[in-house]
């Protein structure tokens, strides 16, 4: 573990600048950069603990372009081959299929994205339901997913073939709901609710309301605009408190535990911390959209390493939000900016 935190920390100071410049949108239709195969961090001599694999940058690097007629070739019909971008990419998971969850709050749509189908379905809502404003996405062992959509104030229960099963409205409390957790374990459905400043927890068979954690405050186990929230292995869950720029860490029977980072520019600290996952051995994994990096702490709250800067490149971003960590420890981070997602392999911390 020594050194899995040896990493360029001093780095982290010329990054945290970056913050500071005006973030450039994604150009819808540009070519993203290449990307590279042995791209690691750290860099050798250390042992590598992290590993980028791809990045989904549009439709097509997913399913197979339209070919034009003959016809349309001689009446000049426009290339209906346009590249679909993830405009503004938000929350992001995967299923037991090896299927990618991304949301598109600009879009108002959820892709799903099956690169061994070469397939792409789009999902809008279901049942007159429409996606306004949809955040945060999470799946279930059963492949169900669920959606939680901020303007809608709902959260919307969908089986594996995106027909909707159920939704959680403001009849249930709900005012702007963002990001979603499972404890399938113990039945649990953890929704985070930035206006509430609180995190609701629902009966996952049930979908009814059977607990709360928080209010808005500065004290221990308060917040201010939370965002972001992940179950660990032992049932522990975290939450990133955007307002406070820190992480909240409960026990499995929601009591308090620690307080992770404060508002800063060093190592450690956050300004806009917003998504966050468990990996496998239990470290904590924070996305600041502020740095654009992710920052990844021990169970304790110890800073282990960062990955990331501004930019267009394998291992850049441009305001990332959403993170999710599936069970082979492989790492997918919504690019918001750059509207894409870019997929890492976590190599172990020992």
């Amino acid at each position: 573990m020594k050194k899995f935190h040896k990493t360029l920390i001093s780095t982290l100071l010329g990054i945290a600048a970056l913050w500071m410049l005006p973030q450039p949108a994604a150009a819808k239709d540009k070519q993203q950069p290449a990307a590279p195969t042995n791209l690691v961090w750290p860099l050798p001599p250390d042992k590598p603990r992290l590993k980028f694999l791809e990045m989904i940058t549009n439709n097509f690097d997913v399913e197979p372009k339209k070919k034009l007629s003959w016809v349309d070739k001689m009446v000049g019909n426009a290339d209906p081959n346009i590249p679909e971008t993830f405009e503004r990419a938000t929350g992001v998971a995967a299923d037991s299929k090896g299927r990618v969850f991304v949301v598109s709050a600009q879009r108002q749509m959820l892709y799903i994205i099956s690169k061994e189908k070469h397939e792409v379905i789009r999902v809008r809502g279901d049942r007159g339901l429409v996606f306004k404003t949809p955040l945060g996405v999470v799946v279930d062992s059963q492949d169900n997913f669920y959606v939680a959509d901020a303007s809608l104030a709902s959260v919307m229960k969908f089986d594996s073939q995106a027909h909707l099963q159920a939704a959680i409205g403001s009849d249930a409390g709900l005012k702007n709901p963002t990001f979603l957790a499972l404890d399938e374990g113990r039945r649990r459905l953890f929704v985070v609710d930035s206006h509430l400043h609180q995190v609701l927890i629902f009966n996952l068979d049930t979908l009814q309301l059977e607990s709360t954690v928080g209010k808005r405050g500065e004290k221990p186990g308060q917040f201010n605009y939370p965002v972001g929230i992940a179950v660990g292995p032992d049932g522990s869950f975290a939450v990133t408190d955007t307002g406070s720029c820190s992480v909240e860490v409960f026990t499995a029977d929601l009591k308090f535990v620690r307080r992770i980072g404060r508002q800063g520019t060093r190592a450690g600290e956050f300004v806009r911390p917003k998504g966050i996952a468990y990996d496998s051995e239990g470290h904590i994994w924070v996305v600041d959209s502020a740095f654009n990096n992710v920052q990844i702490f021990n169970p304790d709250g110890k800073l282990l390493m960062f990955v990331g800067s501004h930019g267009q490149n394998a291992g850049e971003f441009s305001v990332p939000v959403g993170i999710y960590i599936d069970k082979k420890n492989r790492v997918y981070i919504s690019d918001n900016l750059n509207a894409r997602v870019q997929i890492f392999q976590f190599l172990g911390g020992n």
